[in-house]
């Protein structure tokens, strides 16, 4: 039996929204502004290295810390290999993004709901840019990546030089009944509140989508 594979991903801006879907679509939006001190402190950059740790296990096999350091550094590869700065992982992001899949996996809903970029804020992650990705029936991080990737917005979302900051949530089961395999996936980016972007290399965003290895 075949496993169904899913993506979908959305991204807002301080003065407008583009809701980018496999079947894209464009929303104007006003967004909150906040107090950059919300922010969470982050870690340092992942290192782009020759090879990342656990890109190739399968989520049910491992750690939620260790499959969101192997997705963080496989999209720190796929920018800095492109000339654009690596992504520092943000905790509150991490929240985030760990709070949606959960939430999707329970509910059996595939989607950002009704407001994503409100669910970043309530994490306590004050933005000026933001977006969000995720996927469902990807068994490893390399796998999730490469179809993301492959994908325009989502590819997109991974190139923004706008964006400096990531989080990564992680599920052992995919979303919703007909699913037959694989993890759930959500990453989110942003961009704090009152900081400059760390790039305007739009570039590799532009060229967006790019086939790589799923390993």
């Amino acid at each position: 039996m075949s496993r169904p594979r899913t993506l979908l991903g959305a991204r807002r801006r301080c003065n407008a929204a583009a809701a980018l879907m496999l079947m894209a679509a464009a929303l104007i939006i006003a967004v909150p502004a906040a107090n950059a001190s919300q922010v969470g402190r982050s870690s340092n950059p992942a290192h782009a290295a020759q090879g990342c740790a656990n890109a190739d296990t399968p989520a049910v096999d491992a750690s939620r810390n260790a499959m969101r350091a192997a997705v963080t550094c496989l999209v720190n590869q796929q920018r800095v290999s492109r000339h654009l700065p690596a992504l520092r992982e943000a905790s509150r992001l991490d929240r985030s993004a760990q709070a949606w899949t959960d939430g999707m996996i329970r509910s059996g809903a595939f989607w950002h709901g009704s407001d994503f970029a409100t669910r970043i804020t309530d994490a306590g992650y004050s933005w000026s840019a933001a977006g969000e990705n995720i996927a469902t029936g990807y068994a490893t991080p390399r796998a999730v990546v490469s179809a993301w990737m492959a994908s325009t917005g989502h590819c997109q979302n991974i190139l923004d030089p706008s964006f400096s900051n990531v989080g990564t949530g992680i599920g052992r089961h995919p979303v919703g009944a007909s699913s037959s395999g694989g993890a759930a996936w959500t990453q989110d980016f942003g961009l704090p509140m009152g900081q400059p972007a760390p790039s305007t290399n739009f570039g590799p965003a532009h060229g967006c989508p790019y086939q790589t290895s799923a390993g």
